[in-house]
């Protein structure tokens, strides 16, 4: 059932399709009624539907500290209709961001990233309060771009108010510019990312950190589980395509090519501890830009179609390996409230 709307879904984003007619209309409309109407579908659904009840009858519940999160649970006395609203809110977003920085005939293949990356849409439709921030987040890069501050500021509050992860998005503001990335910056990056990888310096940083985070988060951290090293190697692929063709995009291309960059290194660091996959979902949601933006600007045909089959042999196998890994059962079978 899910691997079926995924690919009616992607049929209907085929540019031949759309010359005429925007039939990329129905791929939203079939994403919407598929997120819309699901029921105990992913991890988390039966507990945030808990959160919910809990909320509305007055009781004590997780994440009632992320403030406006507890208050939208409270204006919205039923949780069908929260996931909706959730849901329309989250492909609203999702369009903005791709309509807005993609040409027609790269839309097709934002939207194959977005659904065949297990840890993108699928992972999204069950973290609703992490869900929301990125959504904030993604409406407040719009305003670093246009460099008004107050508005990205406002916009990540907001973030931080449906979940406290949120709160490292703040200092972004000041690394969001187009200032062309250079290859001293490219050798920059490398050497940060291989003394954060291979020496403890990391570990001590993320301890500190995490005592401005709930209490929680430190237990993550102090469980110590770790990224595979194939999951890590697959990641590293990503980093290098994008640190390496990160100088040929131009304007706010380079800003979402640093955030896909940021997304990358969170990958590759969670080698060291996964939690940071948790942080990673800010950014990840950005490679969906940027990716297409890369195959535009790599020039040699060949190169191009290598470097595409590479990229989408990655995707489908942390698919199939999304939907074998029972840690993901949840995700299988497919259930509707009609």
């Amino acid at each position: 059932m899910v691997h079926f709307v995924f690919l009616i879904v992607l049929v209907f984003t085929i540019p031949m399709l759309n010359k005429k007619y925007p039939f990329l209309f129905f791929s939203f409309v079939i994403l919407f009624l598929f997120m819309a109407l699901r029921y105990d579908y992913g991890n988390d659904y039966m507990g945030y539907f808990n959160i919910h009840f809990q909320i509305q009858t007055g009781l004590p519940s997780w994440g009632a500290n992320d403030y406006l999160y507890y208050t939208l649970n409270n204006l919205v006395p039923n949780f069908s209709m929260l996931i909706a609203i959730i849901s329309l809110f989250y492909l609203c977003v999702v369009w903005y961001l791709i309509k807005q920085n993609l040409k027609f005939n790269q839309y097709w293949i934002a939207m194959l990233i977005l659904l065949i990356n297990p840890y993108l849409f699928l992972i999204h439709l069950s973290s609703l309060r992490q869900t929301l921030a990125i959504c904030f987040f993604i409406i407040a890069v719009k305003f670093a771009i246009e460099r008004k501050w107050f508005m990205y500021l406002v916009l990540v509050i907001i973030a931080i108010g449906m979940h406290a992860s949120a709160i490292v998005l703040l200092p972004l503001y000041f690394l969001l510019t187009d200032k062309p990335f250079k290859t001293k910056d490219s050798l920059f990056t490398i050497i940060i990312v291989g003394i954060l990888l291979f020496t403890s310096f990391f570990d001590q940083a993320v301890s500190e950190l995490l005592k401005y985070f709930p209490s929680h988060y430190e237990y993550y951290f102090n469980e110590r589980t770790q990224n595979s090293l194939r999951a890590t190697l697959l990641s590293s692929v990503f980093f290098l395509m994008i640190l390496l063709n990160l100088k040929k995009l131009k304007g706010k291309e380079i800003i979402y090519g640093k955030l896909s960059l940021i997304a990358t290194i969170m990958s590759i660091l969670a080698f060291k501890i996964s939690m940071m996959n948790r942080f990673g979902m800010y950014f990840d949601i950005f490679l969906i830009i940027t990716l297409p933006h890369i195959f535009t600007v790599i020039k040699n045909r060949y190169a191009k179609i290598a470097l595409f089959m590479l990229i989408i042999t990655i995707y489908l196998l942390r698919y199939y390996s999304f939907f074998s890994n029972p840690l993901w059962e949840s995700f299988k079978d497919y259930k509707t409230i009609l």
